[in-house]
């Protein structure tokens, strides 16, 4: 039927594939793959990133690791607690952490007394679902309570993938890899 000569064959098979790959690329370009359909900034994610005591000389704040949690995925929150007049850290104290969501469940971290070592203390929690949660911070003297803080947090409802991006995502992984 039809007779290609070997060469002209090996032509059209690299041009086919360089056509193939650029659009690939372009379309890759064009087209958010991101899993939230939320801003990947903390601020949009912490209504109140910073809790000012001006009674107790007490500034906290908090940040998140990843920024944007994901759901049923582990997220490092940070807290730095320092004096509000000279940035130094607070020293002998001592945090009971507690964390609300919409929904009123309470999870409380072993209910016992964390220290806070050179103002700063870190605590793992896997956010189970999206909506708006409360990390409250019962900050002890020794053993003496000292102050309540509280922070707001928003957690984003992840987007579904399209059939598109699900049969896309390979590709995309692949050339953000080689970038």
């Amino acid at each position: 039927m039809f007779e290609y000569k070997h060469g002209y064959l090996i032509i059209e098979i690299i041009v086919f594939y360089s056509l193939l790959t650029t659009m690939l690329f372009i379309f890759s370009e064009f087209h958010s793959t991101k899993a939230f359909s939320y801003n990947e900034s903390n601020s949009s994610i912490v209504k109140n990133d910073h809790w000012i005591s001006q009674r107790d000389d007490l500034n906290i704040t908090i940040k998140l690791v990843p920024n944007v949690p994901v759901i049923d995925e582990n997220t490092k929150i940070l807290f730095e607690v320092i004096h509000l007049n000279n940035s130094r850290p607070y020293e002998d104290l001592n945090t009971r952490v507690t964390i609300t969501d919409h929904d009123g469940r309470l999870f409380k971290f072993e209910n016992k007394l964390m220290p806070i070592t050179n103002g700063q203390f870190s605590i793992n929690y896997i956010f189970p679902d999206d909506g708006e949660h409360r990390i409250i911070l019962q900050l002890y003297k020794n053993t003496t309570p000292f102050t309540v803080s509280s922070f707001d947090l928003l957690i984003p409802h992840p987007a579904f993938q399209s059939q598109t991006d699900k049969i896309l995502k390979p590709f995309f992984d692949f050339f953000n890899s080689i970038v």
